[in-house]
């Protein structure tokens, strides 16, 4: 009687550990695939918020200064701001502002070339930003 009590227990105990174990598995599984989605969202976030800088920086080469690369940045600045921490959102942001600046006084015909490369240099720093919270590294 002792031996099938002991026995009992142990299996008892077994499926109690097992199951816990489960449990553990499915919760770490399910942080992987909630951390693999964000990393894709802010992925797309940022590869939106480049091709408007690009964009805008294209019209404004050509004389043209059509708002709507300036909406989709502000939409991926928004995106941005909603998926990464401060850290990203705030340089996201204040380059946003400054491209747009800068872009209009390119297609008005004024602007200097130092000012032209301080915001590159800002958009390749913003860019090391991105890769460091996607966990890029090259």
């Amino acid at each position: 009687m002792g031996t099938a009590l002991v026995g009992v227990a142990g299996a008892l105990l077994g499926v109690l550990v097992g199951g816990f174990l489960q449990l553990l598995q499915a919760s770490r599984n399910r942080r992987w695939q909630r951390d693999d989605a964000l990393g894709k969202l802010k992925q797309a976030a940022y590869a939106e918020y480049l091709r408007s800088i690009s964009a805008s920086h294209g019209q404004a080469m050509a004389g043209e200064r059509s708002r709507s690369e300036d909406a989709r940045l502000h939409a991926a600045t928004a995106e941005i701001e909603v998926l990464a921490g401060r850290q990203v959102a705030g340089p996201a942001r204040e380059l946003a502002a400054t491209v747009i600046g800068v872009h209009t006084k390119i297609a008005a015909g004024g602007v200097d070339e130092a000012a032209v490369a301080a915001v590159d240099r800002r958009r390749l720093e913003v860019i090391e930003l991105f890769k460091n919270d996607l966990g890029i590294t090259a």
